[in-house]
């Protein structure tokens, strides 16, 4: 610990030393002693990402509260699958703190959230880059149209299984956010073909889009994408039974990825004219054989060989 006191805090110890840590070892560290409990709780202050995505449930009211409280600096905050424990009452503060820095921001599944987390990110935040709503069944029209109107800079949305947003919400995203390159809409139920014909027009720059479970979505919506999105790298589309070869074939030659296979048949089709390359130049050069005279005649004399010995 004396080494460590007498190292800058905020140019050494915290930027090239405990960043390094992971959280767990933080909490640790702050059983050593007074002097490290208080190292830490200022690190923890001056934090600038805060990733809980591999602890979910598992983090306590007190830990986060520990790791946020007094922050104003936090650019990323994920907290996905915080649905035992993280509620409005933990969550505004950090909003309220560092609303004019936050960019990147993941509460998924947090089922004990409200729509006035959400209010408070539309009505606050104007600099975010990544939303992540999944599973968010609270997550209003209102303020989520807000939310893209006050964040044209958005890259990423993803408001799966967000059943409330119907294809209006949709279309005002693609009018306030033109920048976006990640769109998920999984299981939306309500996304249609209207809304991706909009999208396709709006998001020129988009790389990933998922509709999968997305019934209303047909070859149509498809098509519109790939006339539009030429930067287009991953489309997910399972479960949408409208949607078939007739508009994924031409993604497929792209090389886009995607999350469903090459119809059965359609492989077979290729088998098929895989074989014909192999087999009918053989045929042709056989035939083309068969023909030549001198082969005729040999062929003639050795029929009538056979037919003197048989006599």
């Amino acid at each position: 610990m004396d080494i460590v006191r007498h190292l800058p805090h905020h140019d050494v110890v915290f930027p090239e030393i405990f960043c390094h840590f992971k959280i767990e070892s933080l909490f640790q560290l702050r059983l050593v002693s007074k002097c490290w409990q208080s190292l830490v709780t200022e690190y923890f202050r001056r934090r600038q990402n805060l990733d809980l995505s591999e602890f979910g449930q598992r983090v306590t009211v007190d830990a986060f509260l520990l790791m946020t409280s007094n922050n104003k600096v936090l650019k990323q905050l994920l907290v996905p699958e915080a649905t035992s424990w993280l509620m409005d009452k933990h969550l505004l503060p950090v909003i309220h703190n560092c609303f004019h820095v936050l960019t990147d921001i993941d509460i998924s599944n947090c089922s004990q959230l409200s729509s006035s987390s959400l209010h408070s990110l539309a009505a606050n935040c104007r600099n975010l880059t990544k939303v992540s709503l999944k599973g968010c069944i609270w997550v209003d029209k209102d303020n989520f149209k807000q939310l893209v109107i006050n964040n044209r800079g958005l890259r990423k949305i993803d408001v799966s299984w967000c059943w409330s947003l119907d294809d209006d919400c949709l279309i005002n995203a693609a009018f306030s956010c033109p920048f976006l390159e990640e769109l998920i809409l999984s299981n939306t139920r309500t996304a249609s073909d209207s809304a991706l014909q909009i999208i396709a027009m709006k998001y020129k720059e988009l790389k990933y889009l998922s509709v999968k479970g997305c019934w209303q979505v047909t070859n149509r919506g498809i098509r519109a994408i790939g006339d539009h999105c030429k930067d287009l790298k991953v489309l997910h589309v399972s479960n949408c039974l409208g949607v078939t070869e007739a508009s994924l074939a031409r993604l497929r030659v792209r090389g886009v990825a995607m999350d469903v296979p090459v119809p059965f048949e359609d492989s077979l089709i290729e088998i098929e004219n895989a074989m014909d390359t192999i087999i009918k130049p053989h045929m042709c050069l056989h035939l083309t054989a068969l023909s030549h005279p001198v082969l005729k005649e040999q062929k003639r004399t050795n029929c009538q060989s056979r037919s003197m010995k048989r006599n």
